[in-house]
C-alpha cells in the first residue's frame, strides 16, 4: 500500500468532485483543487475569508466557497480560472449555501431563516423566497431537479411549498396540520 505525503487543510474541508476527478480542500482563505490521480494541484483559488464549507456543482465544472462570517459566497470554474462569482448576503447574512441540482444556481439562506435567495449563474438573475423554516431538513429537490419542496413557517403554521425550479415561481402549498390521536380527540387517554 502507498500513501501520499500530507496535505494541509482546514476544518476538515476536503470534497471529491462528483466526477471523481478532482479532490478541493480549504486551507484558511485558499481553496486547493487537486488531481486525484496524480495529487498534483490543478488550480489554486484565493477566496476573500477564510473558507467555511465547500461544494462541487452537479457537473464538476464549478466550486462554490461559503463564509458565512461575511456572508458571501465564491464561486470558481474549473474550465475558466479567470471567471470568479461573489454573491453577497449583506446585512442579511448568511447561514447555509448549497447547489441546486442544474448547477447554474446556488441557493442561500440568510441568518434567521429570514429568507431564501436564488443567484442563476447563467442570467444573473435573484428570485427570493419567504419563510424558510428553520429546521434539519428544511428543503430538497425532486429526483430530477424539476422541482424544489420546502417547509415553511406563516402566520404560526406550517406549509409545505413547491416551487418549479425553471422558473423558480410558487407552483403549490399546503398547510399543514397537526397529528392528533384518535384517542385524543375523544377525551380519554390510556397508557
Amino acid at each position: 500500500m502507498n500513501f501520499s505525503e500530507l496535505f494541509r487543510q482546514s476544518h476538515q474541508l476536503c470534497r471529491f468532485s462528483p466526477d471523481g476527478k478532482y479532490l478541493a480542500s480549504a486551507i484558511d482563505y485558499r481553496l486547493v483543487v487537486r488531481d486525484v490521480e496524480t495529487l498534483q494541484i490543478h488550480q489554486l483559488f484565493s477566496c476573500l475569508d477564510a473558507v467555511q464549507y465547500i461544494e462541487w456543482s452537479s457537473d464538476s465544472l464549478f466550486v462554490l466557497c461559503g463564509m458565512f462570517k461575511r456572508g458571501i459566497v465564491q464561486v470558481w470554474s474549473l474550465e475558466n480560472p479567470e471567471w470568479q462569482c461573489k454573491v453577497d448576503e449583506g446585512s442579511a447574512g448568511l447561514c447555509a449555501t448549497r447547489w441546486a441540482p442544474d448547477g447554474r444556481h446556488i441557493l442561500t439562506t440568510a441568518d434567521f431563516y429570514l429568507r431564501i435567495t436564488i443567484w442563476s449563474l447563467v442570467t444573473k438573475s435573484v428570485s427570493y423566497i419567504r419563510y424558510p423554516k428553520q429546521c434539519q431538513k428544511g428543503l430538497d429537490f425532486s429526483d430530477k431537479g424539476k422541482y424544489l419542496a420546502l417547509a415553511e413557517r406563516r402566520d404560526c403554521k406550517d406549509f409545505v411549498s413547491i416551487f418549479a425550479c425553471d422558473t423558480w415561481s410558487l407552483v403549490r402549498v399546503s398547510e399543514l396540520k397537526p397529528l392528533v390521536p384518535s384517542n385524543l380527540e375523544s377525551g380519554s387517554f390510556s397508557l
